[in-house]
């Protein structure tokens, strides 16, 4: 019997809290999602509530304990999970009534690129002009010459 290797993948997690939750207490709440990630196996690489998050309106009113919710605190979480254990914590987002509604994605992080010199960390002035520039001005001179407008008018009348 082959031993499997656990491939590690990244995920992205938003969440919408209820908004009973207090503003001393969502940290607490955090800390509770961070260990659904982390009982499941998983290593949890950052959490956003800040701006754009945060509160914020709904787009529609949500039922949850027998009422209309209609705001909720957007959190999203980026983390590495194996993906067989992806449904055992979606179990445990399911069992924790503060979240309203939860959604887990591929996430492919895009790395970021320092520039390497001056040349290409400064954005090019208006007057500098490269010497092979003038490639399409022919072009755009004949396309837009008085005769191809003549041209094109008199098969438009046709």
């Amino acid at each position: 019997m082959r031993d499997q290797i656990t491939v590690l993948r990244h995920y992205e997690l938003m969440t919408i809290l209820h908004p009973e939750v207090a503003e001393d207490q969502l940290g607490g709440e955090l800390e509770r999602i961070s260990g659904h990630i982390t009982g499941a196996g998983g290593v949890v690489l950052e959490t956003l509530r800040d701006s754009p998050w945060g509160r914020r309106r709904l787009a529609y009113p949500i039922r949850s304990g027998g009422r209309d919710v209609r705001d909720g605190f957007y959190i999203v979480f980026h983390f590495d999970l194996t993906p067989n254990q992806v449904e055992e914590m979606e179990r445990e987002l399911r069992l924790n009534s503060r979240v309203i509604r939860y959604l887990i994605t591929n996430y492919i992080p895009r790395p970021v690129e320092a520039p390497t010199d001056e040349a290409s960390a400064a954005p090019a002035a208006d007057n500098d002009v490269a010497a092979d520039d003038d490639l399409g001005d022919d072009i755009t001179e004949d396309v837009f010459s008085d005769d191809a407008i003549d041209s094109a008018e008199d098969t438009e009348e046709t």
